[in-house]
């Protein structure tokens, strides 16, 4: 058992230094660089718009409710200001994950998907 908490431990502790080296080449190399950046680009105005459409769509299903201030926020999450019971209830009733602060992954919505999100955030918020 010790030599397999052994080995165990050195994959753990020690990761490969594989994704650093690709890091590294696509940095290194300006065109790569410059495709990359496209990319990220592309990803960022992406999960803006999700954010965007998702609040768009919150409001028209529960119009008291202000979700306007998940527009100023940045980044691959969004603070819900939902509550602990409130997310519960999106876990349960609705298969939606979040953490229990309310925390969700914008960049996991996208126009298949934001309908039956903001459906069910309406829902939890009457």
């Amino acid at each position: 058992l010790s030599q397999l908490k052994r080995v165990v431990r050195g994959n753990y502790s020690n990761p490969p230094t594989h994704g650093g080296q690709i890091v590294a080449s696509v940095l290194a190399s300006p065109q790569l660089r410059s495709l990359w950046d496209r990319e990220l680009g592309a990803m960022r105005e992406r999960i803006k718009a999700m954010r965007k459409q998702l609040v768009e769509k919150i409001h028209a299903r529960a119009p008291g409710a202000d979700f306007s201030f998940v527009l100023a926020q940045r980044g691959m999450f969004s603070y819900s200001g939902l509550s602990k019971a409130q997310v519960q209830r999106l876990r349960a009733e609705y298969s939606i994950y979040a953490i229990d602060t309310g925390r969700i992954c914008v960049a996991a919505l996208n126009s298949k998907n934001v309908d039956y999100v903001a459906d069910a955030i309406a829902k939890v918020i009457e």
